[in-house]
């Protein structure tokens, strides 16, 4: 039975991927294997000599060097011993390292900066992800500003050095985009070999950048200008570097590629168009919701952003969400974000998670209901809770996931979403997540003026455990509970419809490896529960 039902579940993830994935999976991993086989490793001996680019400033980077040799990425601290690919701290921990991100952080010294680079590449035979793509994408555009802003004061010696290493690796990166991922690394590699592109004014580069950017750009920004993975949080990483090739191409002539002034506009239109949506999600307080993979301190803040597109002249105005399926209610009292979107695309739901019908509440402008959030990519119990519809405000239905994540980042069967209604004050959806147990799933968000009610059916031939999910911010106190309603001192809940509800205890994480203690209001019901928040203000009776 647990073989069929893993055979199932390979299945269900596989059949959703593009037939080019599919291949270059199977290629990239011969490849691999037949270079081990005969001992074949990448030789960075090819120079070409880079040019300098007069960029705009750009923001400034987080401060992740600490000195004496100490990191400290995604509130984790570690002395750096030697090995550019420690697994100590986990795998997105040690390709924060071999990003290189702090070359960049205000206040460091170009010599230091100049020694870890050197470092790096003495270091090369040793470093298992070194010739990562990924890791070679966001290195290499690292590397690229940082030689533009200090090229004149680099010993000719080091400069060639550095640019033999790095016009070797995109060679390599040039050979081995992320084809099999696709998404946002796919874009990311595109976005890289821009950079190359100009940097060494190579036809190849450029040629093979264009196409992916191009193609990709039209394919993963929206209509309404959201990124198609449906995380705020990486929408606005991949924002920052459409920013940056807008920057990067109002640096240089015209003349210097064929089709050079049509990308420069398409990225201008399209950052644009993702700055409006941005602004169409972000919260009174300039926070991003914490959506599918999201957390903050990893992407630049949307401040952040808006200050580095006026410093390039972009426009933009404030965005209707749309295809997204993201829906921002304000009324006076509370500011509501509702998730009425799919699950992201189809072939690569690698950060998405299972929280079809979700919800996100502030009251009078602090937190009410939370995501649980993003701790933590490894694989394990905390990655599997974190994505699965337990630890998101909707209904679960038999203790199961309304799409079936597994894995780090892997969804098999996934539920597919209808949106009924569409505001302006009356949102419903449908979805489908449990369908295999004879169920539908509708949700119908009230938006009143002061009050926020939620209808929930759940209707099907047979019966099951069905519970809703409210997880509160760790910041709220709760002043009682009775038999149909919860008070707190932001708001009251009151439930028509269950048959028993209790509190329970629950991790949230607004960053990675930051867990907070907070309490989950659930509510047991068996075909229709009645949902109502109110009382914003003072707690009742003082």
């Amino acid at each position: 039975m647990f073989v069929l039902m893993s055979l199932s579940r390979y299945y269900h993830t596989v059949k959703y991927l593009k037939s080019e994935q599919i291949f270059f999976q199977i290629f990239y991993k011969l490849s691999a294997r037949l270079r081990r086989l005969f001992g074949l490793r990448e030789k960075y001996v090819l120079y070409k000599h880079g040019n300098d680019i007069k960029f705009l400033p750009f923001p400034e980077k987080r401060e992740s060097y600490k000195g004496d040799a100490t990191f400290e990425f995604l509130n984790l601290s570690h002395r750096f011993s030697g090995a550019w690919d420690d697994r100590s701290l986990g795998d997105l921990w040690r390709y924060n390292l071999n990003y290189m991100d702090f070359i960049l952080q205000p206040g460091l010294d170009m010599h230091d900066a100049m020694s870890w680079i050197e470092d790096f590449i003495d270091a090369v035979p040793r470093n298992a992800i070194a010739s990562d793509p990924y890791p070679i994408s966001l290195r290499g555009i690292n590397w690229i500003k940082f030689l533009s802003k200090n090229r004149l004061d680099i010993p000719t010696e080091q400069l060639v050095k550095i640019d033999t290493f790095l016009y070797s690796q995109y060679r390599v990166l040039c050979k081995r985009t992320e084809r099999h991922l696709l998404a946002n690394h796919y874009l990311e590699n595109g976005f890289s070999l821009l950079f190359a592109a100009v940097y060494f004014h190579d036809p190849t580069f450029w040629k093979k950048a264009k196409y992916i950017v191009e193609s990709q750009l039209k394919e993963q920004i929206m209509n309404d200008g959201a990124h198609y993975e449906l995380s705020p949080m990486y929408h606005c990483i991949i924002l920052e570097r459409v920013i940056d090739c807008c920057n990067l191409l109002h640096c240089v002539d015209d003349t210097l590629f064929d089709g050079l002034t049509g990308l420069r506009t398409a990225l201008c239109e399209k950052a644009s168009l993702m700055l409006a949506w941005l602004d169409a999600i972000v919260t009174k307080d300039g926070s991003i919701p914490l959506l599918n993979d999201s957390a903050n301190g990893v992407a630049l803040s949307p401040a952040a952003l808006r200050e580095y597109a006026a410093r390039l002249g972009l426009k933009w105005d404030k965005g209707i969400l749309g295809d997204s399926g993201y829906r921002h209610v304000v009324s006076s009292h509370y500011e509501a974000i509702l998730d009425m979107a799919p699950l992201g695309a189809s072939y690569n739901l690698g950060h998405a998670h299972a929280d079809s019908s979700t919800f996100l509440l502030w009251v009078n402008g602090s937190e009410l209901i939370v995501d649980t959030g993003t701790s933590t990519y490894n694989s394990g119990k905390q990655r599997d809770y974190e994505r699965s519809t337990r630890a998101h405000n909707t209904v679960v239905v038999d203790d199961e996931n309304s799409s079936n994540v597994w894995g780090a980042f892997r969804c098999a069967q996934r539920a597919r979403t209808i949106i009924k209604k569409d505001g302006p004050a009356v949102f419903a959806i449908e979805h489908d997540g449990y369908l295999s147990k004879g169920m539908n799933c509708n949700r119908c968000f009230v938006c009143n003026e002061n009050s926020f009610e939620i209808e929930d059916s759940v209707l099907g031939k047979n019966k099951f455990r069905v519970e809703a999910f409210f997880h509160l911010s760790p910041d709220v106190q709760v002043v009682s509970v009775e038999d149909n309603r919860v008070v707190t001192d932001r708001a009251v809940f009151s439930f028509e419809g269950h048959h028993s509800l209790y509190l329970s205890c629950v991790d949230v994480a607004t960053e990675y490896n930051l867990l907070s203690l907070s309490q989950c209001i659930q509510v047991c019901f068996t075909d229709k529960l009645h949902t109502t928040i109110n009382g914003f203000g003072a707690i009742p009776g003082n």
